[in-house]
């Protein structure tokens, strides 16, 4: 899943399931790499007007003034307010020909030209007067050299949210999942429009390599974390197992437990695997669609967290190309002294608990006694993102001591594995020395030894009474030993929700 380039100074930042992936032009050799970031007017039909976009080195069409302004916001990569900042004497040359978003100002747009300046796309007929002054006459023959797009590509759009009042919830999203071993599955009305809306944000961010990557990073992130006008899916789950716990009588860490186990169920999105860069989606997408991959997941579980009020943050581990969540907890308890309780979000596993590996982007375990639950040195380094202040989680000690238990009970069944193994041996001994004795009592029968058989079967019906014995004995330690199977087995399905 993970592939890096770089080749010059400039390098593009996608968040993928958990990591960064950076990107860097190359040098221009067909007609697209020449033309790229070109305003391109179509001389010899009826003067439209095209754009090259550096991105994907396809053309889009432009259309009227208004579609043009909507579609070169949409090609639109994001920037930071720091970079943009030392943009005063002109745009980087790398900057050339392409279109910018000012997403932490008032989401400005801006193009880039072949002369490095920067021109401010504010109103429709802005783009179009930018059209003819900096379009570029081409033949037919040439345009078609150049792959025409569709539609503005999903990782670097942006669109403006609807007004709340315009909102049609037109679409149901099913969830279903399991907290306690009790099934639950509830129905949230979304909006198809909404979730557009998100489809087509903001998912890029451009910054140089003198930049501080980490406040990158965290601007980033935070991107995914704040809703649009008219989202209250968040806070609509968060009332809803708000209601939940109080008919239950739960605590307010088990019903962050329960909001968790939410997103943990929510299907894995193998299908995003394939896919070359894998584009996050935000919360709102995620139960819009009912699946997700980890940064997905993550994204939704922190807001869910935040609106609870609890501490939270971004886990990553990028050697594993995975992400997690963090929810603050007493430093004693938390992952690496870190503040933060480990939280899986593509697979159950109770808060705390960290899965023994991931495959695929997946977590894999549960179905047996890892040796280490609350450590994640086998994950590689650790990176905290968007840390924010709130509430302990207590819950982890209680599963600490449900997770010791499990432990205690693993290992008196390792020894009581070893005492019936032993109890078996030494029964088959038994067993091999009555039929040699039987043998041997039956031969003085064959040649009418009667003296010699009195003698010895008194010796061999004790052996057979002490071996009966034996025998209930075994079998008594046995089915001790199968209740504790019993019991641990049912133990590591409550812990584990399987």
């Amino acid at each position: 899943m993970t592939f890096w380039r770089r080749r010059s100074l400039i390098v593009g930042l996608l968040f993928l399931s958990g990591v960064l992936f950076f990107f860097s032009p190359t040098q221009a050799q067909t007609l697209p790499e020449r033309l790229t970031g070109r305003i391109l007017l179509q001389v010899e039909s009826h003067g439209e007007a095209w754009y090259v976009n550096p991105t994907n080195l396809k053309r889009y069409y432009l259309g009227r003034p208004s579609d043009a302004l909507v579609l070169m916001r949409q090609l639109s990569l994001g920037i930071s307010e720091a970079e943009f900042a030392t943009w005063n004497q002109g745009a980087p040359a790398w900057a050339k020909g392409r279109l910018f978003l000012r997403p932490e100002s008032h989401g400005e747009a801006y193009y880039v030209d072949l002369n490095q300046r920067w021109h401010y796309l504010g109103r429709p007929d802005d783009a179009w007067q930018l059209l003819r002054q900096q379009g570029l006459g081409i033949t037919n023959i040439d345009l078609n050299k150049i792959p025409a797009a569709t539609s503005a590509p999903l990782s670097a759009t942006i669109a403006p949210p609807s007004p709340t009042s315009s909102l049609d919830l037109d679409h149901l999203s099913s969830l279903t999942w399991k907290y306690r071993q009790e099934n639950y599955e509830q129905n949230f009305s979304l909006s198809s429009q909404l979730n557009k809306d998100y489809a087509a944000s903001l998912k890029v961010f451009y910054y140089n390599d003198q930049a501080d990557v980490q406040a990158v990073r965290e601007g980033f992130y935070g991107l995914f974390l704040k809703p649009k006008e008219g989202d209250t899916l968040v806070g609509d789950l968060v009332a809803y197992a708000r209601r939940t716990g109080r008919s239950r009588g739960w605590s307010s860490d088990q019903v962050a437990e329960f909001v968790l186990a939410l997103v943990q169920y929510i299907p894995y999105d193998q299908s995003k695997l394939t896919q070359s860069p894998i584009i996050p989606n935000y919360p709102y997408e995620t139960v819009y669609k009912n699946s997700g991959v980890c940064s997905d997941k993550t994204f939704l579980a922190v807001s869910l967290l935040r609106e609870l009020g609890y501490g939270a943050a971004i886990l990553d581990f990028p050697e594993k190309n995975h992400s997690a969540v963090g929810i603050a907890c007493p430093p004693e308890d938390s992952l690496a002294g870190s503040g933060y309780c480990f939280v899986e979000t593509t697979n159950y596993f109770p808060p705390g608990v960290v899965p023994g590996a991931i495959s695929s982007g997946q977590a894999v375990g549960g179905s047996e006694m890892p040796l280490a639950l609350f450590t994640a040195d086998h994950l590689g380094r650790l990176e905290i993102y968007q840390k924010t202040p709130g509430s302990f989680y207590e819950g982890v000690r209680v599963t600490k001591e449900k997770a010791e238990s499990l432990k205690n009970l693993y290992q008196r069944l390792a020894t009581e594995k070893q005492l019936l193994d032993v109890a078996g041996k030494e029964l088959s001994a038994e067993q091999e020395r009555l039929s040699a004795q039987r043998a041997k009592l039956d031969a003085y029968l064959v040649t009418d030894d009667l003296v010699a058989y009195n003698k010895e079967v008194d010796v061999y019906n004790q052996a057979v009474n002490q071996y009966n014995s034996d025998l209930e004995g075994y079998r008594q330690q046995q089915r001790e030993y199968n209740n504790l199977v019993t019991t641990y087995n049912q133990g590591l399905a409550d812990f584990y929700q399987k």
